[in-house]
């Protein structure tokens, strides 16, 4: 039996998911550092800020009403000025011992640049139903589980109360990537209306996810070995 649209984007998006990076790997067993997992949050910072332009961009280019709708309520939970999620990462940050006012000017690793570059590219040249599907499915669904799975670790390990606001923007993901995530997949399967359309959005859900599992890789050559990529050291 042939798999549904539907399932054929999961398993395009489960075949390089992050949530079994080693680097989320070591995190949920606690054997990252506090400054570590700060790390891995300037880079989420670096790369969120860029998907927020993202998202601006494709709602002032998509026709249909309720996608443009649904862009913008993704972009206003983001950027509520009472609540804002870059600024929950930057508690996260300062509550693990690192200056929050240095993380807008932190290192922006080649994992993070190429990704901050690859989406633009996304957004600019792909079919909007294509670059919806990379950015809600290949991307922004990953992070549900990924939070689920590093969520009990701070608890357990890095001396967080559950609910506790230096956590907030891990916790609260668990619950909101849970509806924007079904969203997501809903629009993509009513406007990825043709077998063209549906081809080139698995395509994008697979090309995202090979890019943020390049940028975790970046995330965790340097965090942990100080070294901005993997490349062989040849013996002398």
């Amino acid at each position: 039996m042939s798999l549904s649209f539907h399932d054929q984007l999961i398993v395009a998006r489960d075949k390089k998911h992050c949530k079994n990076h080693p680097f989320f790997d070591l995190w949920a067993q606690g054997k990252l550092s506090k400054e570590q997992t700060a790390f891995y949050c300037t880079q989420h910072f670096h790369y969120v800020a860029e998907y927020l332009n993202w998202l601006a961009y494709e709602a002032s280019q998509i026709p249909p009403r309720d996608v443009k709708a649904f862009l913008f309520e993704n972009l206003g939970d983001e950027e509520n000025p009472d609540d804002r999620h870059l600024d929950m990462l930057k508690d996260y940050v300062s509550a693990s011992g690192v200056d929050r006012n240095g993380v807008e000017s932190s290192i922006v690793l080649s994992g993070t640049d190429q990704l901050q570059n690859w989406g633009w590219r996304m957004v600019y040249q792909k079919p909007w139903q294509a670059a919806v599907a990379g950015m809600f499915i290949g991307l922004e669904s990953q992070f549900l589980d990924i939070c689920k799975k590093i969520v009990p670790a701070l608890h357990k390990y890095y001396g967080y109360k559950p609910h506790a606001r230096e956590i907030r923007f891990f916790e609260e993901h668990v619950y909101a990537d849970e509806i924007h995530g079904s969203k997501g997949f809903a629009i993509v399967e009513k406007y990825c209306d043709t077998p063209e359309l549906q081809g080139l959005a698995i395509k994008q859900v697979e090309e995202a996810t090979i890019r943020r599992w390049r940028y975790m890789n970046s995330i965790h050559w340097y965090a942990l070995h100080g070294k901005d990529d993997n490349t062989p050291t040849l013996p002398s």
